[in-house]
């Protein structure tokens, strides 16, 4: 009888450091053809210049928040725990029968195929946030462990 714990977790984003540093190079750049364009008479172009900086910093900023959220499966015995913890800190848990659940790799949605839990009749989309190749490896660890 195998045991599973696994932890599902988007990628993590820049640290505070390196974001600070690209958002300091691009207010740089962004100052310079501000200037540019200033100089030139095309003033009405700074504005948006402004906003294009202030969508790169909520950007992340929401990236950030965004890392907080994971998924853990944890096997043992016979049942399957879920535990989804959203970004916000909203917590969902779910309960499945070992012997009567199923991993499923969904392949008819391209580019991406969903990876789900299914028990009976009902369907738990799992690990939204990986890529493909990470769907196919956490596809054939949950199902070696569930045999």
């Amino acid at each position: 009888m195998s045991t599973l714990d696994l932890t599902l977790r988007p990628p993590p984003p820049l640290d505070y450091r390196q974001a600070l540093i690209v958002l300091g190079v691009t207010a740089l750049i962004m100052a310079l053809a501000a200037l540019r364009f200033w100089a030139v008479g095309a003033w009405l172009v700074i504005p948006f210049l402004a906003i294009d900086l202030a969508l790169l910093v909520w950007a992340f900023r929401a990236s950030a928040r965004g890392s907080k959220a994971y998924e853990r499966l944890r096997l043992g015995g016979d049942e399957l725990m879920i535990e989804r913890v959203a970004a916000n800190g909203r917590r969902e848990d779910y309960r499945l029968p070992r012997a009567w659940t199923r991993v499923e790799l969904d392949r008819s949605r391209p580019p991406l195929p969903r990876l789900w839990l299914r028990h009976k009749q009902h369907r738990l989309l799992i690990g939204r946030h990986l890529n493909l190749r990470e769907r196919e490896e956490v596809y054939g660890i949950i199902r070696r462990a569930l045999g």
